[in-house]
């Protein structure tokens, strides 16, 4: 296998790294560096903070670089014959990819006046920290921001973002707790959205002319089935079942990809997100293959 080294060579010579210099690389990544050191210990960062928009810029590239090797229709598919010396040598390059990219965009500022926009943000941001294994950076990321990614009550807003935030939440609860009793919460918002779907739904989409209706009607498909994947991997952590889970995960943020094939806001969040649910299952398959087997349903992770 490459060294993580060699893996950190070929992401900055893609096309979309190289376009920064080597001394701007350096200087955002490391201050990237910092800020993640200073949410850990709690005190100040010592670096100045560059732009904003470089933050970004540079996240995004590293983004892009890594997430060629996610090949979601290719090799990353749950349904592709690869042999494991190439799936092991893809999640190590899709780890230094991710880890470049979380810790630019867990140090870039959120415009929370975007609504939409910030829990895109967090929903990205997710993805990545799991892949790049940095759930506890993440943990901390989230406990920084949590107030202002849901600030309390929400029986007003309009359904389309109402489903979004209850979707990030959702995320954040499935591949960071630990059950049953740590995925209650999870268990709640499943429950909630199947509730209110079809009356809010019907709702919103009577308020719409004909060509408004059919985009929405696109959109809101995509964050059903997002919500529909993170259900798939709530029910395995639950009860360790079905074993199929990992292709029920990817159909279901396929469904979600091609529905908003065109909102690249978006789209990166939710390749991202089956991989580090993939990260999930792999973690949590070999401690049920060590229970004898009429105790694996509803044991926790």
């Amino acid at each position: 296998m490459v060294s993580v080294n060699d893996q950190l060579v070929a992401l900055e010579e893609h096309w979309a790294v190289s376009t920064f210099g080597a001394d701007q690389r350096a200087s955002l990544i490391g201050y990237a560096e910092d800020s993640l050191r200073a949410l850990r210990s709690g005190a100040a960062g010592q670096r100045p903070q560059p732009a904003t928009e470089d933050l970004l810029a540079l996240a995004s590239a590293f983004d892009i670089a890594a997430r060629e090797r996610l090949d979601l229709d290719g090799l990353g598919s749950p349904f592709a014959l690869a042999k494991p010396n190439e799936l092991a040598e893809r999640r190590a390059f899709l780890r230094a990819g991710a880890t470049r990219a979380f810790s630019l965009l867990a140090a870039a500022p959120i415009d929370f006046d975007d609504e939409v926009g910030a829990l895109y943000r967090a929903l990205l941001v997710m993805g990545l920290a799991h892949v790049a294994g940095q759930s506890e950076a993440l943990r901390l990321w989230l406990s920084a921001h949590r107030r202002r990614l849901f600030p309390g009550d929400d029986r007003e807003l309009r359904w389309d973002l109402l489903l979004l935030r209850r979707n990030v939440e959702l995320w954040i609860e499935v591949l960071g707790g630990s059950g049953p009793s740590g995925l209650e919460r999870a268990m709640e918002i499943v429950a909630t959205i199947r509730e209110e779907r079809t009356a809010r739904e019907r709702e919103l989409l009577a308020s719409f002319d004909e060509s408004e209706e059919m985009r929405m009607r696109f959109y809101l498909f995509a964050l059903f089935h997002l919500s529909e994947a993170a259900t798939e991997l709530l029910l395995y952590r639950l009860h360790g079942t079905p074993n199929d889970v990992t292709q029920r995960v990817y159909v279901a943020l396929s469904l979600a990809r091609s529905a908003t094939s065109g909102d690249m806001q978006i789209l990166p969040a939710l390749e991202w997100l089956y991989e580090s649910a993939a990260c999930v299952i792999e973690q949590r398959t070999p401690q049920l293959e060590l229970l004898p087997e009429g105790e694996r349903d509803g044991r926790g992770h």
